[in-house]
């Protein structure tokens, strides 16, 4: 499933992200996915805080609680919008649009803050314990949803709950400021257990990316194997269905390998498909994909391309391994034979047959002598 939220832009809210820099793009995306998903969960938060609001309300009808009351819902509201209208309508890429939602998480968390401390200086004990049953558990919320960010969640707890702490020094029972002094353990606690929370998910999406990778990437020379390749083809054929771009495969077998694989043992032969398949990937573009599908046989996929650059690379690729079996005696007669195959909107058929056209003008260039190209 494709992440629908980007990065965020401007660096004050990029700061509450940057607990996972070294990690993999990807990676780094699904961790921040956190405030991003499970729309049920803030359906309840808001009518969580809307239920505190009300209630405050009702037993004091005062304008700091009216305020309040209003404040949450348009918190709310906006946060709804932004979530709605970029995130998963998947419009996210609007520069700050990530930031916004951010950006409101925050304030939203300080609001409950400022509300609870209001409950607490009220005096009035149905809406104390209200309010900071509400708020704890809320901060329980905040940890479990925003535990791929943990710098970002641990400023929303403490938004939340420091105005809560600091309010009881102005109401005069004693005991509620014991609250104060619970404050390091709370707090210390939470932070262990964001930090937890977020190496167990890192480890899980790392395993993730790894086991996708092994099932996707040949073991000997790191490029994509059959899977990969043909995981690639069906997704750009699924987008180029109702588009106007045109993409080329080209088919590589490696001429004379078994003989020199025969003549010089397989940890040669290995090197060799080594050598070929980084040669390959140094002289294709960057967009393009490098498969081995096995043995001596390999896959090039170029999209947005046509004839014409698709035989420039190819060309590119025979003289590439001319120079390096020209600098290495031992392989002496080593060559490629490639078929290349164009595919338009309207004739875009299904994958099987797209690779069965290219190993057919791979074969054509076998015959032409090797050592050459053919289209099909």
């Amino acid at each position: 499933m494709p992440n629908l939220h980007s990065f965020p832009s401007t660096p004050f809210i990029r700061w509450f992200v940057k607990d996972n820099q070294s990690l993999d793009r990807d990676i780094r995306l699904k961790l921040l996915k956190g405030p991003f998903t499970s729309r049920a969960a803030l359906v309840a938060a808001g009518m969580n805080t809307l239920l505190v609001c009300s209630v405050a309300v009702v037993l004091h009808p005062t304008l700091f609680f009216i305020s309040w009351l209003v404040a949450d819902m348009v918190i709310w509201i906006t946060r709804w919008f932004l979530l709605q209208r970029f995130i998963a309508s998947g419009k996210s890429r609007r520069r700050y649009a990530t930031d916004l939602s951010l950006l409101f998480g925050l304030i939203w968390a300080a609001e409950i803050g400022i509300g609870t401390a209001g409950c607490i200086i009220s005096q009035d004990p149905v809406l104390q314990v209200l309010a900071c049953t509400s708020a704890v558990s809320m901060n329980g919320a905040i940890a479990m949803r925003n535990q791929g960010i943990p710098r970002y969640a641990f400023t929303q707890i403490l938004l939340t709950d420091i105005p809560m702490k600091l309010a009881t020094l102005f109401q005069p029972e004693p005991m509620l400021r014991v609250l104060i002094l619970q404050a390091p353990m709370y707090l210390t606690g939470l932070w262990v257990l964001l930090n937890n929370l977020n190496a167990n998910l890192t480890k899980a999406y790392i395993s993730e990316a790894q086991s996708t990778h092994s099932a996707t990437h040949d073991k000997l020379t790191g490029v994509l194997n059959r899977l990969g390749i043909l995981n690639m083809m069906t997704a750009l054929l699924s987008s180029k269905a109702n588009g106007d771009s045109v993409f080329c495969v080209l088919c590589l077998d490696l001429d004379g390998f078994k003989k020199i694989n025969d003549a010089n043992g397989h940890a040669t032969g290995d090197r060799v498909l080594v050598s070929f398949s980084e040669m390959v990937t140094r002289v294709v573009r960057k967009g393009d994909a490098v498969a081995r599908i096995g043995g001596d046989e390999f896959i090039v996929l170029m999209p947005d391309t046509d004839k014409i650059s698709a035989s420039l690379i190819a060309d590119r690729i025979i003289k590439s391994l001319e120079d390096y079996t020209g600098k290495n005696a031992n392989y002496e007669g080593l060559g490629v034979s490639i078929g290349i195959t164009e595919t338009s909107p309207s004739e875009l058929g299904s994958v099987g047959q797209i690779l069965s056209r290219a190993d057919v003008a791979m074969y054509n260039a076998k015959s032409a002598g090797k050592n050459c190209f053919r289209f099909g």
